[in-house]
């Protein structure tokens, strides 16, 4: 990716984040370019929005990642990965608003859902939480996932709200998240 395309996402993620109707031409001059050449880059608004969309998705999967190889027990990766999606979310929480988070059957039936991806990894981990009685074996893994999502918005909403401090919210989402499943630390 070129370093103008790169500064035009990030210019565009910084104006949509406060405001989701902010024009392309706002985003331009918080790029520092001009409007025609934004348009080198992205076609229209839909196409600039996509390149954010895939933005997010990259730097959500890659914190996620992490999260998930910083720990050898599983209930830790879980709680890392926790955080990991409540950070990114939050710096691109207008994604969420445009694009409705996708159910767990779409999914569980794209072709990324591959071996090495984190939300494979996390699948497993839940499954073998659930295999070793850890969490409740009365809730379905799609549920467990959704849940998982939920909680992850709610954290995000809380805070740009104004009702729950950052930090707090990562406790409370926790908190909710284990009680929620049955979690046996």
């Amino acid at each position: 990716m070129t370093d103008v395309r790169i500064k035009i996402i990030a210019a565009a993620v910084k104006c949509f984040l406060v405001n989701e109707s902010d024009t392309l031409e706002k985003v331009a001059q918080e790029a520092g370019v001009s409007r025609r050449t934004l348009h080198r880059y992205f076609k229209d608004r839909q196409d600039l929005l996509e390149s954010c969309k895939n933005e997010m998705l990259d730097r959500c999967n890659k914190a996620m990642t992490e999260a998930y190889e910083s720990e050898n027990d599983p209930i830790k990766k879980v709680k890392n990965m926790l955080f990991a999606a409540i950070e990114q979310g939050a710096n691109y929480s207008f994604i969420k608003r445009l694009y409705e988070r996708s159910s767990f059957s779409e999914v569980e039936s794209r072709k990324e859902f591959g071996s090495n991806n984190v939300k494979s990894k996390w699948l497993t981990i839940m499954k073998n939480l659930q295999k070793e009685r850890r969490i409740n074996d009365e809730l379905t893994i799609p549920w467990i996932f959704n849940l998982f999502g939920s909680i992850i918005e709610t954290s995000i909403y809380a805070v740009e709200s104004g009702d729950v401090a950052r930090n707090d919210s990562k406790t409370f989402a926790w908190t909710s998240f284990k009680g929620a499943i049955g979690l046996k630390e």
